[in-house]
Formats: structure tokens, C-alpha cells, sequence
């Protein structure tokens, strides 16, 4: 499958001079959602197999309605977003997750099958007092100094978990990736991304209006 990855400069020298490319730990931010971010690893180490015993993967697009990746838009570049490399993976090798469900992930948020299973949710916190504010806080330590974790709070943090799974889908128009490495024998082509004035490779970044797409709301809108 035909896949696409943005990436730093530094990461194609390191292509270039390696013959592959693996996940730098330098480049991680750990604090920024490390629960979810260990999630990934764990369930990536379980369905995809890892013969090098890479520790960390490297992201990439899968899907973007009829393309692999969001066009590019008019606005500031994304930084770290250099050069765009197109290379091909088979399906077995490439951790596919939904991306707009990822927010959930991102947010520690339940993940709901049905208007009546996100209500159950919302009474839940209810009973424990528990705030969107503070599971957030749970697994953004970069942006909260500190976070509940009274063992209620825990137990419905376990909760939100186990909905997790429900992120590892084909089925949607919007797919994103993870691989364990890239092999230079697997690339296609590199684009070298000159422009400044253009977003590339993001469909997060913020609208005219000053605000970022919602996805977790647009989720909950069409629960049936």
C-alpha cells in the first residue's frame, strides 16, 4: 500500500545515509500524551511485527478521502514538516488507526457506540464529579502540572481505555499510520516542501475563524 510521511530534513540525511529511517527519541515529547502515546505501542507491538525491536514508530498517513494525505492550505507551515516522502508498505506491516477518533485518545475521552452508550458515559462522571478538564489532565502532563487520581477517577480512566480499540479501524475516509521503520527501498519519491505559506500534511491546524476542527464533537453529532 502507498503511504506518506512528513518528515524533518535531518530525517531524510539520516535515510540517505542509513538506507532506513527509525523514530529519533529526541525528536518525542513523552509529556504531551505519554498514557496515549504508550497505548500506541503497546497495541502497534502486539498486531505489527517488530523484528529490529524498534522502541518507538514513526507516523504517517493512509488515507485522506480520495487522496492519502490532507491537501496542502494556505497558512504557516508546519514545523518539522520539511520534506514529504511517499513510500509503500504492505497492509500487515502499518498500524492503522481512525483519525478523527484519535482525538479521543488525545483528550482521554470514552469512546461511545451509540447516543445511549455516550449518555451511560456522561452520567458516570457525573457521579464522580469528574470534569473533561481533568481526565484531560491525565494524560497531558506537558500542559498540567498535576491530576486527579483518587481511585474513582482511575477506575473511569480504565474505563476510557478499554474504548480505545475501537480507534483501530479501516473504515473510514481518514486513516493515519504507524510504522516501525521506512526502508529506502520502499520509497517512491521526495518531495522537498520549499513553500512557507502552505500547510502540508495536517488537517488540524487552525481556520480563519481562529479555531481548530472538532472532531470529537462531530463524532458525537452522528451517533445514532
Amino acid at each position: 500500500m502507498k503511504l506518506v510521511t512528513f518528515q524533518t530534513m535531518d530525517a531524510l540525511k539520516e535515510l540517505i545515509n542509513k538506507g532506513y529511517l527509525e523514530c529519533n527519541q529526541k525528536f518525542i515529547n513523552l509529556e504531551k500524551a505519554a498514557p496515549t502515546y504508550k497505548w500506541v505501542i503497546e497495541e502497534m507491538n502486539r498486531q505489527i511485527e517488530n523484528p529490529t525491536h524498534t522502541k518507538y514508530p514513526l507516523w504517517c498517513w493512509v488515507k485522506f478521502k480520495n487522496g492519502i494525505c490532507p491537501p496542502k492550505h494556505k497558512g504557516k507551515k508546519v514545523e518539522g514538516f520539511d520534506i514529504k516522502i511517499t513510500f509503500h508498505k504492505e497492509e500487515k506491516d502499518v498500524f492503522i488507526t481512525d483519525f478523527r477518533r484519535f482525538s479521543f485518545l488525545l483528550n482521554n475521552r470514552y469512546i461511545p457506540d451509540t447516543k445511549k452508550d455516550q449518555k451511560y458515559f456522561e452520567k458516570m462522571l457525573q457521579r464522580y464529579q469528574i470534569t473533561e478538564e481533568e481526565l484531560k489532565a491525565y494524560v497531558r502532563k506537558d500542559k498540567y502540572k498535576e491530576c486527579r487520581n483518587d481511585k474513582d477517577f482511575l477506575e473511569v480512566c480504565d474505563y476510557i481505555k478499554k474504548s480505545f480499540s475501537k480507534c483501530i479501524t479501516k473504515e473510514s475516509d481518514c486513516l493515519q499510520g504507524c510504522v516501525w521503520k521506512i526502508d529506502l527501498s520502499e520509497v517512491e519519491n521526495i518531495e522537498i516542501l520549499n513553500d512557507s505559506s502552505y500547510i502540508y500534511g495536517s488537517f488540524n491546524y487552525v481556520r480563519n475563524n481562529g479555531k481548530r476542527h472538532n472532531w470529537i464533537k462531530e463524532y458525537l453529532k452522528n451517533l445514532k
